[in-house]
């Protein structure tokens, strides 16, 4: 029987800080396979190809769409591949990138640079896109960084023609936390900020202790390292799916019902109330760490994100005047 050929493989960094470019790499290195199944043709991290190839099999994309620049790469990108793949949140929501759209650009320059433009530099976008809202993507491997495994996975399942296997579950199926009911009244003082201390109850859910954890919104797949350290959930890998498909549901309105519901409330009316409280000791960006600038939540009608992005820029255009 002949050998099976190796696939062509280009990964293309866009803006980002590289740690999804570490984990593919990582990946290649701690899954040798990988390395028999995949010719790598264009990664100016790793090879000296200059010039992505008009044919490649899997292209991964890494960040966000920052620079006018990006476009650009990520046109090629698309028409290239065969399998478009985005990899970490920048690439498929946003992450932290997405942050810089809480400040209007202008003020973000001032704040950094001391002017309002740079000479001899790439043209700055207004707003960060990431690359799964401006082109058809194939698959999303998000996570801020991805994990090694979950890379393998994918290009394992690409290269042996089968479609990668996704995921409905939270991060809540991996954590060992369990939920409890709340016994005391929902207000202000109940919530907490700041990491939790050594007080903690290690085996009890963060919610049921009045911390807020966004594990129940975030799909699963991290294994759940930070609630098992004790940190509550961010939200880094991203939505749930029922989150991201469903139109009218979002983080914020998700994590109130959960926590009324712990509370002996009523999921509806309970979890409206909750959600005002929520607003006021968290502040509703506190929700979009890694998803502000991502079209999934900006274009809900009755989402949160872009209340929050219009509030911001109103105030700082104000301020520079």
């Amino acid at each position: 029987m002949a050998e099976k050929r190796k696939l062509t493989f280009a990964f293309v960094p866009l803006t980002g800080c590289g740690g999804c470019e570490v984990q593919v790499l990582r990946a290649f290195t701690l899954y040798p396979e990988l390395q028999e199944m995949y010719d790598i043709v264009y990664w100016p991290f790793v090879v000296e190809e200059e010039e992505l190839p008009e044919h490649v099999d899997v292209v991964m994309v890494e960040g966000a769409v920052r620079m006018k620049k990006d476009i650009e790469m990520l046109r090629k990108a698309r028409f290239a591949a065969k399998y478009l793949v985005v990899v970490g949140s920048c690439a498929s929501f946003g992450g932290i990138n997405g942050q810089a759209d809480y400040f209007p650009t202008v003020e973000n320059m001032k704040v950094v640079y001391r002017r309002e433009k740079l000479e001899k530099t790439e043209e700055i976008l207004e707003r960060v896109y990431s690359p799964a809202d401006l082109v058809p993507v194939d698959y999303i491997i998000t996570r801020c960084p991805p994990l090694p495994e979950t890379i393998r996975m994918v290009l394992v399942n690409l290269y042996e023609g089968k479609k990668p296997p996704a995921t409905v579950e939270t991060v809540c199926a991996q954590c060992p936390r369990k939920m409890k009911p709340i016994e005391q009244p929902i207000d202000e003082k109940f919530f907490k900020k700041g990491l939790p201390g050594p007080d903690v109850d290690p085996n009890t859910c963060f919610l049921s202790q009045g911390y807020l954890c966004l594990g129940p919104a975030t799909i699963v797949g991290c294994g759940a390292p930070c609630t098992r350290a004790g940190i509550p959930c961010f939200g880094c890998g991203g939505p749930a799916a029922d989150i991201a498909v469903r139109r009218d549901e979002d983080i914020p309105v998700v994590i109130a019902r959960i926590i009324a519901t712990l509370a002996g409330m009523d999921p509806i009316e309970g979890g409206e109330k909750v959600l005002e409280i929520l607003k006021k000791v968290y502040g509703l960006r506190r929700f979009y760490t890694f998803t502000l600038e991502s079209e999934v939540f900006r274009r809900k009608p009755r989402g949160f994100a872009i209340q929050v992005l219009s509030e911001k820029r109103v105030k700082g255009e104000a301020k520079s005047r």
